[in-house]
């Protein structure tokens, strides 16, 4: 769809009349209204999925989220019969960066409160995902069929120490009673971001801000702090006592968060989205660089194996 087929249906379907339009990416635009208000479009390919975040949003009483918006017909999305549509506003500001330390600490406090006013909340027919360890079983194996590019370009120990500590501590984190944990996180309406990247964190003039809920679930908090964990990490140079010091969670999580933190899903994750958007060209380089991050990960895993021995 054309910038002009696409304001012409945004006028008819929604009553939104567009003085301009700029593409973020393929499924997210930057509207101009002729009012010269901002807005952010986005395209959904899934129903279920944008619903649950119209529910949410409707039941959730926070400043620091971005919700969506009604269209000025009152509706709440536009179907173009392929895709689905909704308006958020647009918020002027940067995204965090977590090589900042204000940043960090901010990001946290925010998401820290996003979940305290996200607790209670309760949708009917929640979406549900597999425990996120599952998850990451089943990206294991997506990894697992990419060896022969491992061997073609002579990385074949860096695969294998790959595959060994993520399997190694995939078991150890599948003893948790994560069922309990999970069936407790619904009893009490407890919900996550689901993607902590600094990218869906917005400084503005007026505070900070949480965009992008595409993958909001009633799920234990646990899980966004798992991630947090690990995309703090390479900015941290790997100090375990650094990672402590936030003081992410619970004492009585510390051992389970620690766990599921050493196993290396943020590697198979970027990975696997390296494959998909790139050419023969740089994999090499990648594989260089992933082998170098790879060492002063080490340093970490040692570390706290050692901690959660002595726990």
């Amino acid at each position: 769809m054309n910038f002009d087929h696409l304001s012409s249906f945004l006028s008819e379907d929604g009553k939104f009349n567009t003085r301009s339009m700029t593409t973020i990416n393929r499924n997210v635009f930057y509207l101009k209204a002729f009012n010269g208000r901002a807005f952010i479009l986005k395209r959904h390919n899934k129903k279920d999925r944008m619903e649950q975040q119209w529910n949410f949003f409707e039941q959730i009483k926070s400043p620091d989220i971005i919700s969506f918006e009604y269209f000025p017909n009152q509706k709440k999305f536009v179907y173009d019969g392929s895709h689905y549509w909704t308006i958020s506003p647009y918020v002027k500001g940067r995204k965090l960066n977590y090589l900042v330390e204000k940043d960090r600490t901010e990001s946290l406090k925010t998401l820290k409160i996003f979940h305290e006013q996200a607790k209670g909340i309760n949708i009917l027919n929640p979406l549900k995902k597999d425990t996120f360890y599952l998850r990451w079983y089943k990206r294991l194996q997506l990894f697992k069929e990419t060896d022969h590019i491992f061997r073609e370009y002579h990385f074949d120990s860096l695969f294998e120490d790959i595959v060994q500590t993520t399997e190694t501590h995939l078991r150890f984190v599948s003893g948790f009673p994560w069922d309990r944990i999970e069936r407790q996180a619904k009893i009490d309406g407890k919900w996550i971001h689901g993607d902590v990247a600094s990218h869906n964190f917005i400084r503005s003039q007026k505070g900070i801000y949480i965009i992008d809920f595409d993958l909001l679930l009633c799920a234990p908090e646990l899980y966004d702090y798992i991630q947090l964990g690990q995309r703090f990490l390479p900015y941290i140079n790997w100090d375990l006592n650094k990672l402590l010091s936030y003081n992410m969670v619970e004492e009585k999580y510390i051992k389970a968060w620690l766990l599921a933190i050493l196993i290396p899903s943020d590697v198979l994750r970027e990975w696997i989205h390296f494959l998909y958007h790139t050419s023969g060209n740089s994999i090499h380089n990648y594989l260089t660089e992933l082998e170098m991050d790879w060492m002063k990960r080490q340093s970490f895993l040692n570390s706290a194996k050692l901690m959660l021995k002595s726990m």
